[in-house]
């Protein structure tokens, strides 16, 4: 007898069941004006929320990609998908909104609210974040460094030196020998110097570099006109290279100075690893409170029958 019963009621169980769950659909389901009862109401919050959480988490992830890129095609392509993402987010933010507004549970509206202020922060940072990163004034001005400027120290160092060379071979003009080797020394810290202050966030640091650069620059161009002021040199190509490469050298290095103040790459980098870190910390929290406040609030019972009822 009992395994017969036992049998009959697993035979009629899922019927219980899908009955139950249409009575309840039934009697809840004059609640929300929207057309949607509690139980599909809970399951659209639920996939809202898990929605915004993925696409904040890839948001980040892409602004993340921008700020790194080594050029600005990849920054750009990147930043795209941050703002993409971003705007899913903004999507399910306003239809979440919507739903829970024409609820009645105020823990989850609070929610709402915090999170509005918290991802309306994260949106001001992240975009000023996208502006500085495709720029990539730091990658420029280190590019133009170790390219255009390595380029011309080379053709200034090579003409100084096969013109010290050649004194030195002949017995001639040996007076060139000390201001040649100033000039060559003086540019080659001026080089130098470019490396510290295109990594270098401190404006005042920056001050001081610039101030030593020029201090080398005067010593270099006091040094190019004296070797300009022997008669023996007056001609002299591989002295007019020499102050050819100078001056393009340093026209380059104004350039470096230019996009290394602007410190868009070290900005960017700042900003992405210390303030807008903590904004979509926050952010992810208080998605995650909220998720499980929406899934708390889908653990609806039907009510219980009195006895004798």
């Amino acid at each position: 007898m009992e395994q017969k019963t036992k049998r009959r009621l697993f035979t009629i169980l899922p019927w219980v069941i899908t009955l139950t769950v249409l009575g309840a659909f039934t009697l809840y389901g004059n609640i929300y004006k929207a057309g949607y009862n509690p139980f599909e109401t809970q399951i659209i919050k639920s996939y809202l929320v898990s929605k915004m959480r993925i696409n904040l988490l890839e948001a980040n992830t892409a602004e993340k990609n921008a700020v790194l890129a080594m050029t600005d095609e990849e920054s750009e392509a990147f930043a795209v998908k941050a703002r993409q993402a971003a705007d899913s987010v903004e999507k399910s933010r306003n239809e979440i909104e919507s739903i829970i507004q024409q609820g009645k549970y105020s823990k989850e509206i609070e929610l709402v609210n915090e999170f509005n202020i918290c991802w309306s922060q994260y949106r001001k940072l992240d975009e000023t974040i996208l502006n500085l990163a495709v720029q990539n004034t730091n990658l420029k001005a280190q590019k133009i460094s170790s390219t255009q400027c390595a380029q011309e120290i080379q053709n200034f160092e090579e003409s100084m030196n096969r013109l010290i060379q050649r004194d030195n071979k002949n017995n001639q003009c040996s007076e060139a020998v000390i201001p040649a080797y100033e000039a060559l020394t003086a540019s080659l810290k001026i080089f130098a110097l470019h490396k510290p202050h295109i990594e270098e966030a401190d404006d005042k640091q920056m001050d001081n570099i610039e101030q030593s650069i020029n201090s080398y620059d005067k010593s270099a161009k006091k040094a190019l006109n004296t070797l300009s002021g022997i008669a023996a040199l007056r001609d002299n190509p591989e002295l007019k290279n020499a102050q050819t490469a100078y001056d393009r050298f340093m026209k380059l290095t104004s350039e470096v100075l230019r996009l290394s103040r602007m410190n868009t790459n070290i900005k960017s980098a700042e900003l992405s690893l210390g303030k807008l870190r903590l904004v979509s910390s926050q952010c992810q929290e208080i998605l995650t409170t909220l998720q499980g406040t929406v899934q708390a609030q889908g653990n609806y019972s039907l009510p219980r029958l009195k006895k004798g009822e």
